[in-house]
């Protein structure tokens, strides 16, 4: 039996559409595994993993025969996956996400739908209203990509959710022209139509394909995080530290760019977790170095040495400068307001500068630890300095 031209154009939209699906499905699995495996939390993953599975029941509806169930259920779950995908994004982004103004579009647009399917059936006025309102949520999406996002996987996003927005425009614009208010939706005939039915189940695989690439680089950024930064304070850990102090030396030789060298010893510290406890030691430790980082200047880096022991990197910074800072941290840590019970702590720093005929690093370090003895032999809560 041959088949009408509509019958196979419908019959390969229905499967070209299921098999989409069924594609972003696999891809919301694996955006929902990372979401509860990830070493870190990231936000977005959940409603990037549940659109694909929206899309796919409201497939699944528009492959019944009910026009009811496709008018309300079917787009009803479709303007949800897509509302999902925007949420997901905005999320990962940061940017702060309201669900009641996008609730209050889909419950005006599905009633709209279901009055113009059961008071006055035309199918142009469903896809008009339709087509308009998921053109809003995917332009806004396209918004949030392209303010807040940027990278190869933000641009295949962009380009999917453009490409998305303009079909939807271009269909809903443009239905009084070519259909009929008795037009089906798989119905054949029109290329306009096949470009918008493939089109949403082209986009929202881009989408979660860029969405799978921004959370690989967000997880390679996480874990480079955590190999360079100390657990606790959150500033550079010992090597990094290390390493940041190496490059500036090869500065100082290769081009003469001097620096300075500030050791920080929190004074009578393990008095502090012997009296108070660790958690409390913890919280002092972190208070302190959140006041340090904000003293420091921007050009400067501050790592954790080891236990209650700070390490201050400033480039291009001579003596007179570097002892102008150190005066200024020290009295910093020493007037730092107490919450909540917090002990008091003050801080020695040893001091020094890069000199002519140093080689290594180890050198500048070695006098500054030298310096921060002589601060604390004098007492404690001061600065000394090591020529």
């Amino acid at each position: 039996m041959l088949l009408r031209p509509c019958q196979m154009t419908s019959f390969d939209l229905r499967s070209f559409v299921l098999l989409a699906a069924l594609q972003c499905v696999v891809m919301g699995t694996v955006l929902l595994g990372l979401r509860n495996n990830a070493p870190v939390p990231i936000p977005g993953l959940r409603f990037w993993g549940i659109a694909p599975l929206l899309a796919l029941v409201s497939t699944l509806v528009y492959g019944l025969q009910g026009e009811l169930s496709t008018v309300t259920v079917g787009n009803g779950f479709l303007m949800g996956a897509t509302l999902a995908l925007l949420a997901g994004t905005r999320l990962f982004l940061g940017r702060p996400w309201r669900w009641r103004p996008w609730l209050v579009l889909m419950a005006l647009c599905l009633s709209s739908l279901l009055a113009f399917a059961v008071i006055w059936p035309d199918y142009r006025a469903r896809m008009l209203i339709f087509g308009l309102s998921m053109a809003v949520i995917c332009a806004a999406h396209v918004r949030t990509i392209a303010l807040y996002s940027r990278g190869l996987p933000s641009r295949l996003m962009l380009a999917a959710m453009g490409w998305q927005t303009l079909v939807l425009l271009a269909r809903a614009l443009s239905t009084y022209w070519i259909d009929s208010p008795a037009t089906g939706r798989f119905d054949g005939g029109s290329l306009l139509q096949a470009v918008y039915i493939g089109t949403y189940s082209c986009s929202i695989l881009v989408v979660l394909v860029g969405a799978q690439l921004m959370v690989n680089e967000r997880l390679r950024e996480k874990f480079e995080y955590l190999a360079t930064h100390d657990d606790l304070t959150g500033v550079l850990n010992r090597r990094a530290i290390m390493r940041r102090i190496d490059q500036e030396h090869q500065h100082w030789l290769n081009e003469g760019r001097g620096y300075a060298l500030m050791l920080l010893d929190l004074d009578f510290f393990k008095r502090i977790n012997d009296t108070f406890g660790h958690h409390v030691g913890d919280q002092t430790l972190i208070r302190i170095t959140m006041a340090l980082t904000q003293g420091l200047r921007r050009t400067d880096s501050l790592g954790r040495y080891g236990g209650e022991e700070f390490i201050a990197l400033l480039p291009d910074t001579d003596m007179c400068a570097a002892l102008t800072l150190a005066e200024r941290l020290r009295k910093m840590v020493e007037e730092m307001p107490l919450v909540g019970g917090e002990p008091a702590c003050t801080v020695s720093i040893g001091l020094t500068v890069v000199q002519g005929g140093e080689n290594t690093p180890e050198a500048v370090l070695l006098r500054a630890d030298r310096a921060l003895y002589k601060a604390k032999d004098a007492g404690r809560n001061q600065v000394a300095i090591a020529q």
